[in-house]
């Protein structure tokens, strides 16, 4: 079987974790666009495809809708190496494996998450690689500051600052829940950042047309 991709390549025919065929339209942030030939476009992490075996033509079979949700726990996901990501543990119930978030007027998507079992507020930023926390948001969900330290520097919108990472436990939108996330806890943020350290975990994400569709 084919390796998993390596990058999105516009033009590329792939297969997906469905054995559907179709050809990449566009790329960015690790997010590959394809599109099948029934004309649907669906969001992969490229790491979720692999290239298409010679000969396949990726015509629609008979029924051949969008990726089918995937029953009981999702197997981990993570990019190939040594450092792949910690098991992703999913907590959903049976109905519900796709949520969406209307962007606001500036295009920015912000949703509340659970933190720790804490209410947290976060802009969702697929061009952070790590969920960043607030210190305030970072105590209310239960982490000790005296415990944190900071060996990290971020250039944040408010200037350089620094930052201590941390693995939360938790991380639960509506019936998604991720453990074990790994994440940063900034001195200069004004609000939390959802970045790829979760997104990655999802089997996919996907912006388009003013709105974000995450599945798992």
């Amino acid at each position: 079987m084919p390796q998993a991709l390596t990058t999105c390549a516009v033009g590329q025919m792939v297969t997906d974790r469905e054995d559907r065929t179709g050809v990449i339209v566009s790329a960015g942030n690790n997010l590959c666009q394809v599109e099948y030939p029934d004309g649907q476009v669906y969001g992969w992490i490229y790491w979720n495809l692999r290239p298409a075996a010679p000969g396949q033509s990726g015509s629609p079979g008979v029924g051949t809708g969008p990726p089918a949700p995937i029953a009981g726990p999702a197997a981990p996901v993570g990019p190939p190496g040594n450092n792949a990501a910690a098991p992703t543990i999913l907590r959903a119930g049976p109905a519900v494996r796709t949520l969406v978030y209307r962007t606001d007027e500036r295009g920015h998507v912000a949703l509340t998450a659970m933190v720790n079992g804490a209410s947290v507020r976060f802009l969702v930023d697929t061009g952070a690689s790590r969920v960043t926390l607030t210190a305030e948001d970072a105590r209310a969900a239960g982490i000790d500051r005296g415990g944190l330290v900071f060996n990290r520097r971020s250039q944040t919108a408010n200037g350089l600052a620094r930052e201590a990472p941390v693995t939360l436990r938790e991380i639960r939108i509506d019936r998604l829940s991720i453990d074990n996330v790994s994440a940063a806890v900034n001195e200069n943020l004004t609000v939390s950042l959802l970045g790829m350290s979760f997104l990655r975990r999802l089997k996919s994400f996907e912006m388009r047309d003013g709105a974000l569709t995450i599945s798992w």
